[in-house]
């Protein structure tokens, strides 16, 4: 039987760490049915306005799942926002694959509080490619800055599939997100979490088969950890 464990982890790690990604579901593993459209957990797609725009599909850069964007008489797109601090600088990187001439671009835009543009937005454009090829750029926040949107929008005609779109906060210290593969076990689904088993305030022995999350539920190598908080899977 499998038990997912609530640990509340006071250790310090040695092993080397990177920045941490601030998009949700980067690599477009969760996907959520909100009145019939399928949509990827934390962003928002042209799903809605033209169906068979933006849809789940297995040409993955990693993981599962990507998103499949099909330009038709009007341009198709994804979204999402986060939130960004004055000064501070981030790392954009964003895989696509784009078997037609020319697929569309990403969009970097900073905001306002209420949402209103300060400046141009940043545009990378995506070419043709027979396989995956990874668009990235450094941005650094502007002094009013609250928000940055992060889109990617394709021309009529096109079709192109996204992936592992991330946004890097090079002042916060994060943790090794595990690379899944396509034979990978999915990640737990969170609906199905009732309640947590236990709390404790260090890190007990992971027996053989024991699979770790982090609170966003990206799956971490449990060698290279940080203090905070994680799940654990555990197979009995």
């Amino acid at each position: 039987m499998r038990i997912l464990r609530f640990v509340f982890l006071l250790f310090l790690a040695v092993t080397p760490v990177r920045a941490l990604n601030i998009l949700p579901n980067s690599s477009f593993e969760y996907w959520i049915d909100t009145l019939g459209v399928h949509m990827p957990l934390g962003w928002i797609t042209s799903e809605p306005l033209y169906p068979g725009s933006a849809v789940k599909s297995t040409e993955s850069h990693t993981g599962l799942y990507c998103v499949k964007l099909t330009g038709g008489d009007t341009a198709a797109f994804v979204s999402t926002i986060t939130i960004v601090r004055p000064d501070y600088h981030y790392h954009f990187s964003g895989w696509a694959k784009v078997p037609s001439l020319i697929g569309g671009s990403f969009i970097l835009q900073f905001t306002k509080l209420l949402g209103e543009p300060i400046g141009t937005p940043e545009m990378l454009p995506a070419f043709h490619s027979s396989d995956y090829r990874e668009y990235d750029r450094w941005v650094t926040a502007p002094e009013s800055a609250v928000f940055l949107s992060v889109s990617f929008a394709a021309i009529p005609t096109a079709t192109v599939y996204l992936d592992d779109v991330t946004l890097e906060d090079t002042a916060i210290i994060g943790i090794e997100e595990y690379q899944t593969t396509k034979t990978s076990e999915p990640h737990p689904d969170p609906r199905k979490v009732i309640a947590p088993v236990g709390i404790t305030r260090t890190l007990e022995p992971l027996n053989s088969g024991s699979i770790l999350y982090d609170p966003l539920g990206r799956r971490v190598c449990p060698d290279r950890l940080r203090p905070g908080v994680y799940f654990i899977l555990r197979k009995r």
